[in-house]
């Protein structure tokens, strides 16, 4: 319809508006598409977006409330997304509650999202060195995509094997191991490794959404 037409430019007009810092056009953008289509996917992309934009400058109450909403999405992937933020939120501010933690993971966040990928790098390595047990895996797994869309995949395999080995029981380790085997699998070929981590990530970690994968993975090797 023209309705979606139009949201959808909006849409990529915002993302564009984001990418320049200008984030008060973007946010305007983001509001009026999810008050125009409020039901649709295209409105719960938009406020995805517009709470991942306030996440960005640090307004994280705004963000959670939008989020909350969000888990009950019926896109399984905003809901997944929403939900991933939202822990990422409130586990950093409850381990620091000043914020600084958060403060530094968003930035690097917000750059990766602008695609400035060397200034992301210098300041996860940052939080990497000095960060505590919440923000580390998460900076880890930050750049670990970073340098895999890189195409450096033995280094983007060490980083997540770091997340499984030094934070096992940090909410990113599941997603860790199961990117460590996939690199494995596809683009390392070395069938071995791959089995063992998806037998790991089966028996470890058997509520995440990564083990029927893993199963279906671990079967065809």
């Amino acid at each position: 319809s023209a309705r979606q037409g139009q949201a959808v430019l909006k849409l990529t007009l915002s993302d564009i508006y984001l990418h320049d810092d200008e984030v008060w056009e973007a946010t305007l953008l983001y509001s009026q598409v999810d008050k125009s289509l409020k039901e649709e996917p295209l409105g719960h992309e938009a406020r995805y977006k517009n709470a991942q934009l306030r996440y960005f400058i640090g307004e994280y109450e705004w963000a959670e409330s939008q989020l909350k909403v969000l888990k009950a999405a019926t896109s399984k992937l905003i809901a997944n997304d929403a939900m991933t933020l939202s822990l990422v939120i409130k586990d950093n501010l409850e381990a620091d509650t000043t914020g600084t933690e958060l403060n530094r993971l968003a930035r690097a966040d917000y750059r990766i999202y602008q695609q400035r990928d060397d200034e992301a790098v210098a300041l996860l390595d940052d939080i990497i060195a000095t960060g505590n047990y919440v923000s580390k895996p998460r900076a880890l797994f930050r750049k670990g995509e970073i340098v895999e869309k890189q195409k450096d995949f033995p280094a983007a395999k060490q980083l997540f094997l770091q997340i499984v080995e030094q934070h096992p029981d940090s909410y990113m380790a599941d997603a860790a191991l199961m990117h460590a085997a996939l690199i494995e699998q596809n683009e390392l070929k070395d069938k071995e490794l791959s089995k063992q981590h998806y037998e790991k990530l089966i028996d470890e970690y058997p509520t995440s959404i990564y083990t029927a994968q893993a199963k279906k993975n671990y079967r065809k090797l």
